[in-house]
């Protein structure tokens, strides 16, 4: 089955409205989640390595 222009254009647009960490943001907003420093601190570059089965 084709897919069609608005089914490969909605992804996209949801993009353009808001970013993976501005909707982290917002939901840890509306649940009054704050993080640590530590937990706003990246990870390790090893710590993908591992999860990626590279390390």
């Amino acid at each position: 089955m084709p897919v069609t222009v608005e089914e490969e254009e909605a992804p996209k647009r949801r993009r353009d409205r808001e970013t993976p960490l501005e909707t982290a943001a917002r939901v840890r907003a509306e649940f009054g989640i704050e993080l640590s420093k530590q937990a706003q601190a990246p990870l390790p570059r090893q710590v993908y390595d591992e999860l990626s089965g590279e390390g």
